[in-house]
């Protein structure tokens, strides 16, 4: 089965932001994660991804399509849910859904009002008065709706209630299940990604610091709590950052040997944990 995304040395120069070198292969059935601090350029791959920002070089191939000379075949097999609404906030959910529909070639109206019902959604409802929730909800039955296959999602939870994430994240592991379909999404809230994602990119200042799935991080990543002397006494290049308070301290390894876990707690860091103590060490900004 042919990847349904395919990122080859991708390079786009925004201003002051330079994506370099991106690269990495997403297999239908799987949540790809998309993690770092506002302003490393996660909305900004996104957009080139999705060719509205045109890329300076590398490739962008959708489930066998490239980007550069199938753009329509390629986007017509993803379904995005964005933190910027583009719809028309004059019309009418329903309205909008005809409208846009009409550029996918397998849009299907009634099956778009299926799941309207479904996320209780009123059709006939100007999207402009909908509220954040109900905007996601829109977006992803519309994206439902002309059978995509690639799912591309941009801090789809940002700002949503805590009950509504959750049921987000259900949505994302069903469209996942029967294993013909994936999604990719950017984050900063990496809770939700430490229960649903399968793989897990951390972007920082336009580059990639690791992308690998979450067994292989975690496999890379360990915490290592005991007393601060017994902290201290770990020389290695493979202690990334050190943290010292009064209830006991911790440190980051990286590919630890057996050796220096002796006698130590060794657990496996929260992604919210990851990014703390690789800032701390400076191996991230």
């Amino acid at each position: 089965m042919k990847p349904l995304l395919k990122i080859s040395h991708l390079d786009k120069q925004i201003g002051t932001l330079h994506l370099q070198d991106i690269s990495f292969t997403l297999e239908p059935g799987y949540i790809f994660g998309l993690i770092g601090r506002n302003g490393s350029g996660k909305t900004s791959l996104i957009r080139t991804i999705l060719n509205l920002y045109h890329k300076d070089s590398g490739a962008i191939v959708v489930n066998g399509c490239p980007m550069d000379s199938m753009e329509h075949e390629a986007k017509d097999q993803i379904g995005f849910v964005l933190d910027e609404f583009i719809f028309e906030e004059k019309l009418s959910i329903s309205a909008n859904g005809r409208y846009f529909g009409s550029t996918y070639s397998k849009y299907d109206h009634s099956l778009f009002l299926q799941f309207c019902e479904r996320f209780n959604l009123d059709p006939k409802q100007k999207t402009g008065r909908l509220s954040k929730g109900q905007k996601t909800r829109f977006q992803l039955a519309f994206a439902l709706s002309h059978q995509a296959k690639l799912f591309i999602m941009d801090e789809p939870a940002a700002g949503l209630d805590p009950l509504f994430r959750r049921e987000l994240t259900g949505y994302m592991q069903e469209l996942v299940e029967d294993g013909t379909r994936s999604v990719l999404f950017s984050t900063h809230l990496t809770a939700d990604l430490d229960q649903i994602g399968d793989y897990i990119a951390l972007l920082d200042e336009g580059r990639f610091c690791f992308c690998m799935d979450k067994e292989s991080l975690r496999e890379r990543f360990v915490l290592l709590e005991g007393t601060e002397q017994q902290i201290r006494s770990l020389h290695s290049p493979k202690i990334l950052a050190a943290v010292h308070e009064q209830y006991g301290s911790t440190a980051l390894a990286e590919y630890p040997e057996p050796s220096m876990t002796e006698g130590l707690a060794v657990s496996c860091p929260t992604l919210a944990e990851l990014l703390f103590y690789l800032r701390k060490g400076g191996c991230i900004s």
